[in-house]
């Protein structure tokens, strides 16, 4: 096995442990082709997001290769153990927080590098959505098709990844992972499930199935946590008119590719219209649509839509 180089040490990769051995099985059991895709999705919660402190939501996604995540795996646990770290968590490395305490900052730094590598070096395609969850609510009232903002994020990701198999032209399947114990579990399955028992929706997104999984102990859905942080974190900067990109959510993006969807009132409503036109609704010189009571209309040429 390669060793990974994080800018200050040279990481021997290290044996599979009991966790790698609960995520291979977990794969051969969802996805046993031998061309299966595996996407793993995690959120990020920021209770100071926005420039007037309302609360950002953020989810990332990436998708893999069975075997590349499965390498992936394997030395993603050996910069783990090299800091003495149980887990990834972007937050916490970011501000030296527990389990991070016990190092310097500049080996915070130098264990982020080295996870940034491996995403850049293993992952296939990167998906990113933000919404400012206390507008979002607002918006709607309540009465949307989209349930909360959380369900609209992971609806969006699995949107992205149709995009890519379209663009692919994948043939394959995909299992898909998803962060245990966020509140809008039951919502997220419920959008699976949806997936899972129409036949036209199982077959476009290449489902084969999906699960809800422990991120400290299914280590690839930590590379999702950096992804949602980091968006979150660039996106602040944006709001204060700060246009300058952080090094490390440059380094991330980089490779391989990655598609960020910034939710607002208008682009949410681009999306609802959007669906409306593939459905067959009225759609005059730009998109239209009712999402809760909220009408839309978007038009094709990039200029400002409105709502009402």
């Amino acid at each position: 096995m390669s060793a990974i180089h994080c800018g200050v040490a040279l990481i021997p990769a290290r044996t599979a442990d009991s966790s790698h051995e609960i995520l291979a099985r977990l794969i051969e059991i969802l996805a046993p082709g031998d061309g299966d895709l595996v996407a793993f999705l995690e959120c990020y919660f920021d209770e100071s997001g926005s420039h007037d402190g309302s609360p950002v939501l953020s989810v990332g996604g990436y998708l893999f290769e069975k075997e590349q995540c499965k390498a992936l795996d394997l030395e993603w646990k050996a910069v783990l153990d090299f800091y003495r770290l149980p887990y990834f968590r972007m937050s916490a490395c970011a501000h030296n927080q527990e389990p991070f305490d016990h190092l310097s900052p500049q080996e915070c730094i130098d264990a982020e590098k080295a996870v940034i590598t491996l995403i850049n070096q293993y992952a296939l395609l990167g998906l990113g959505v933000i919404v400012n969850e206390a507008d979002y609510n607002t918006w709607f009232e309540g009465q949307n098709s989209a349930g909360t903002a959380y369900s609209f994020c992971c609806w969006q990701i699995l949107a992205g990844i149709r995009t890519w198999i379209i663009r692919n032209q994948f043939q394959g399947e995909i299992a898909y992972f998803f962060e245990a114990g966020h509140a809008s579990k039951p919502e997220a399955n419920a959008l699976m499930h949806r997936i899972f028992s129409n036949p036209q929706l199982r077959a476009a997104y290449r489902y084969v199935g999906h699960s809800f999984v422990d991120k400290e102990k299914v280590r690839p859905v930590q590379t999702a946590d950096i992804l949602a942080w980091q968006q979150a974190t660039q996106m602040k900067r944006w709001l204060k008119n700060d246009h300058r990109m952080r090094k490390d959510f440059q380094a991330l993006t980089a490779k391989p590719q990655h598609e960020l969807f910034i939710g607002n009132r208008q682009t949410v409503g681009g999306v609802i219209a959007y669906q409306r036109s593939l459905q067959g609704l009225p759609v005059l010189t730009g998109l239209t649509g009712h999402f809760g009571k909220t009408w839309f209309w978007c038009p094709f040429d990039g200029a400002p839509g409105a709502s009402v």
